[in-house]
């Protein structure tokens, strides 16, 4: 057998491709997780309106179209499920932000909103689409 030598370019280091691609890919990981984390679960289309934007989300509520109550992606099907997840939570200046469907019933909404103020939470927010 005969082994050769290789003759060296003149440049040391190590090769970047290889760190590149691994940044690179961390880089699209986290950009389709944080997206994944920003959106709901549940599809409901928001009115317009001008209001501020709220960085803080402790307890989400999504009504849907056809009157469907969600309390952070998870269905509840009655009011009472929906009261003992506010009795859950031990922090009554927690803001409660309702997402309710533009095409939904007035109805839920209202509900919703009676049933988390006679819990004792004070900080309720309607969630909109901000107008462009």
């Amino acid at each position: 057998m005969r082994f050769t030598q290789r003759k060296s370019s003149g440049r040391g280091g190590i090769d970047l491709a290889p760190i590149v691609d691994v940044v690179f890919n961390l880089l699209i990981f986290f950009a389709l997780t944080l997206n994944f984390a920003i959106s709901s679960g549940i599809k409901v289309n928001l009115p317009k309106a001008t209001g501020e934007i709220v960085e803080v989300k402790d307890v989400n509520i999504n009504i849907a179209k056809d009157g469907k109550v969600y309390f952070n992606d998870v269905l509840m099907p009655s009011a009472n499920s929906l009261k003992r997840e506010f009795q859950k939570i031990p922090n009554k200046d927690t803001l409660i932000i309702i997402r309710a469907d533009s095409e939904a019933m007035h109805g839920p909404v209202v509900s919703t909103m009676d049933l988390a103020k006679t819990q004792g939470f004070s900080k309720i927010a309607i969630g909109v689409e901000p107008k462009r």
